[in-house]
This record gives C-alpha cells, structure tokens and sequence, in this order.
C-alpha cells in the first residue's frame, strides 16, 4: 500500500495516475504498451539503446534524484573510478514516470541498467519484485551488515531468506508536510518567522496575513491539487498530527483501516477551511508539486507544504529564491497538544539488476554510501535526510532551515509498524490486492475542486471497499499459493505511540 509522488521515502496508500499498475507489471505488457513506454521514454527508442546494463561495458547506474546529481558524479562515482582504474560508471537522472517506464522496457527487452531506484514503478512491494527475479543478492559481495547501516536492516525489506538485497541510504525519520516558507513576504505581512504556528487554526491565520498584508497577487499557501497523490500523502501526515495511528492508516490493535475515523475527516476539512478562507494560490488545481514549488519560489505563495528535499531541489532550480529567505517549522496540529508522525522503517533504495554482470563492482559502489563521510555529503546536497542525519547533520555544509527541518523530525517522527516486516505473506495479499478508486487522494481532490462535498461519506465508502479487497487477497493467496497469512498479520499490539517501533519490538509481539 506504498508510494511515494517523489519516490524518495514511502507513502501509505498511495497510486499515482503515472503508475503501472502491480497487474501490468507482472501480467506482462503488450507491444503497444512497450512501444508506447519506449517514445514515452527516449521520443524514439534511444534510451534503452544506448543506456543498456551490458552495452558499453560501463556500470549502468539509473535513478530520479535530480538535486543529487552533483553530489553523485564528484563525490560517489569519480572517487570509485580514480580508486578503481578501469571502471566507468555512467548515470542517468530521470523523472519518476519515465524512469518507470524504462525499467519496464529494460525488463522485457534485457537491457535493465545495472543499479536502479524502484522509482514510477508503482510502489511494488520490493518482496514482490525480488520473487519475480529482479534482483540479485550483494550481501556477500559486500559487508553491508557490518556496515554504518547494519542496524537499519530488517527483512522482508533489505534481506530475504537471508540475503541482503539493499539498505537505507536515507532515514526513515521524515515526513512530506513540513511548512516552508518565505521569511522576507511573512516579514512583510507583519509575521514573526520565527514564531511557530503550531496549531491548524495558527497556520490558517498566518495563511490569511499573507494573503491580505502583502503587495500584488500573493497568496498565504499553495497546495498542488492537480496531483491527487500528493493530496494523499497530505491528508495521512494531517491526520496523524489529529492523533491517527501510522503508517499505513491502520489501526495496529486491530489491523482495520482507519480512512473513515474523524482524524482524516477532520485533516480534510482542514484543506477545504484553507480553501475557503481564499487563502491558497487560485491556480492550485492545475498545479503538480514542482509546478507549486515554482510558483513559491516565483513569490506567489508564503509557505508550501513539503518534504525536506524541497530546500535542495530549490537550490538546483531556483537558487534565488533561497537567497531570498526561506524558513521552516515544525508540522502544525489541530491543537496545542502535539502528536506524532509516523514513519516506516525506510526501504532500499538503490538494487542491483538479476541481468547485471557487474553485480561486486555495483555493491561495492554502493557500500560506499554507508560511510559518514559519503551521508555527510548526502546531507549536504539536502535531499532527504540520509540514514546517519542524527550523526552527521551537524558537520554537514547545508542551509539553516535544512538543519532545522531535519531537528524538527528528530522530535516530530518514529518509525512505525511495517507489516512485511513482521509477516512476508503481507507482500503476497499487496501484490493481489487491486487498487480502490475513488481512494484517499481522489477523494481530496473532489472535494477540493467542489465535485463532492460528502467527505465523511466518500472515507467511509473507500474504507470499506479497501478493506473487502483484503479480505479477498488475503482468501485468495491462503488458497491458492498456500501463504500462511490473516488480518493479525496487520496487528501489532505492542505499538508505542511514543517510541520507533524497531527490531526488538517485531522480536516481542
């Protein structure tokens, strides 16, 4: 039930209208399809061509971190080639939706690169994707269990049956709502930037200051409604900070979702009180994230809500924007009293394709992430906070409000249950499970945009045809692959709201 509209972390739930789908993935895809993903892809063909895992004999490497790319070439690849005579690396950054594509081309067509983030494929549960063969294993071919990030491993999502498949460059500890915004327009509304809003109601009357004490067409917020998924990813952090269970929308003492409980009504009302205090940029619902970040950093919006990686995207795109001010808080909730966010334990990001031939040399690369002195420059390209953020933030070369977001969720988020975690057979109902629709960020966005009004009526509709399909996949690969899995699987009785949920607590429930 994960995706991320950034495929950086995981978000609970999500489907993205640019996802293929888990049945196209694995029900295979026709020559329309192929063709199709391919002129998506190249205009033509020529991605796969020239960037195929055995072509040139270079290390094929491919993902969708643009703000990366710097940090990547002069402080991972360069250092590994000077180091190692004779090995060449060649990378290429691409959207997550094209990058989906390209994996699903390369797959078919045998030309998968020989590292790749799981990027546009869907959210397809790693498990899955190591079953259908993949991956290969690089545990043995490099000691990442004695590695910085050993602790970091769990299974079902870096090692199964034993092996280890990938690890966590990043943290699990962040979220996608933190509130960015510009210091110089807040000064200009009369607003202390460094007064924390803390509450909902704080946060919409600030939105209202900027909008009324500013000069032009100046809006308090602009919240990107054209991207349901985002709206998704939105609506599960409010309603955590509304004192929802997380991730997931689960309650984990009984394993029932919770998309129809007050805390997500109330997250999504929240929306619709900012839209109708005419608070948020007008041409929001024609805006996808980047779009609104650009619109931000143009000096139409105060604040923005997203994740830690927006200060470093802007930095790549609109350095002057930074130049400008911008600050950060921590994530408001509806009242005084704070509840916390949560977070699963982060998944691989980077795996090493079944077809590489390069599979040590990859490993090796990759093992290279893990060390302080590569997560201190991870954290300095401000991306998502790397695997080490607690130990290395403070000897990082990033911008004070990086350093405070990446503080703020120190306090603001734990690591929550992950179901494959504790039960591989998970992975098999997700995989049987077919999508909702309407489901959360469908939902949020029409009622955004004024086609629906009945929001306690739609979550409770999509809750409940949510958890019928589970209770179907979980029938159906009981019966028909004999996986020994049910809804206590979901259930995790000694979850703490206050503590990470970590590897001595699977050992104990």
């Amino acid at each position: 039930m994960r995706r991320h509209h950034r495929i950086l972390g995981t978000q609970p739930g999500s489907t993205g209208p640019t996802d293929i789908s888990r049945r196209r993935l694995f029900g295979g895809a026709g020559a329309a399809f192929l063709a199709a993903a391919l002129a998506g892809c190249t205009g033509g063909g020529q991605l796969a061509q020239k960037s195929a895992g055995g072509g040139s004999g270079a290390l094929q490497w491919w993902d969708q971190f643009r703000p990366l790319t710097k940090m990547f070439q002069d402080d991972l690849f360069a250092p590994f080639m000077k180091a190692h005579p004779g090995v060449t690396i060649e990378r290429r950054q691409m959207d997550s939706p094209d990058l989906g594509q390209a994996l699903q081309v390369g797959r078919r067509s045998n030309q998968m690169p020989d590292v790749h983030s799981l990027a546009g494929l869907g959210g397809i549960s790693p498990a899955a994707l190591v079953s259908e063969g993949w991956f290969q294993p690089i545990g043995k071919l490099a000691d990442l269990a004695g590695s910085p990030v050993g602790d970091q491993l769990y299974d079902g999502i870096h090692r199964f049956d034993g092996e280890i498949y990938s690890f966590p460059p990043f943290s699990g500890r962040w979220h996608e709502a933190v509130p960015w915004f510009n210091t110089a327009m807040l000064k200009q509304a009369g607003v202390d930037p460094e007064e924390e809003p803390g509450t909902w109601d704080r946060l919409r009357e600030i939105a209202r200051k900027v909008t009324d004490g500013t000069d032009g067409d100046v809006y308090g917020m602009v919240v990107p409604s054209k991207d349901a998924e985002y709206l998704q990813t939105l609506v599960h952090r409010l309603a955590m900070t509304a004192g929802a269970p997380g991730p997931g929308a689960i309650d984990w003492a009984t394993g029932a979702y919770v998309y129809d409980s007050q805390q997500y009504v109330d997250a999504v009302e929240f929306l619709v009180a900012l839209q109708k205090d005419k608070v948020v940029h007008p041409a929001s619902a024609s805006m996808g994230a980047r779009d609104a970040r650009a619109r931000w950093a143009a000096g139409q919006a105060g604040i923005y809500l997203w994740g830690a990686w927006f200060i470093g995207g802007l930095r790549v795109d609109e350095p002057e924007a930074v130049e400008r001010g911008v600050g950060t808080w921590r994530i408001p909730c509806p009242e005084t009293t704070r509840n916390l966010v949560y977070s699963p334990p982060q998944p691989g990001t980077f795996w090493v394709s079944s077809q590489s031939k390069q599979a040590r040399t990859a490993a090796e690369v990759m093992l290279q992430m893990t060390t302080k002195e590569f997560q201190t420059k991870l954290a300095a390209a401000m991306d998502q906070p790397p695997a080490l953020a607690a130990e290395v933030i403070d000897q990082a070369e990033v911008h004070p409000a990086y350093r405070q977001c990446v503080a703020n969720f120190q306090e603001d988020v734990k690591i929550g249950p992950m179901p494959e975690v504790g039960n591989p057979g998970v992975w098999q109902v997700l995989a049987e499970m077919r999508d909702i629709h309407p489901n959360l960020g469908d939902i949020v966005q029409s009622v955004l945009t004024g086609s629906s009004t009945d929001i306690a009526g739609q979550l409770r509709r999509f809750n409940d045809q949510l958890s019928a399909e589970r209770d179907r996949a979980i029938k159906v690969v009981r019966a028909e692959k004999g996986v020994e899995v049910d809804l206590k699987a979901w259930v995790f009785a000694n979850w703490d709201r206050k503590a990470d949920y970590d590897q001595k607590a699977y050992a104990e429930r």
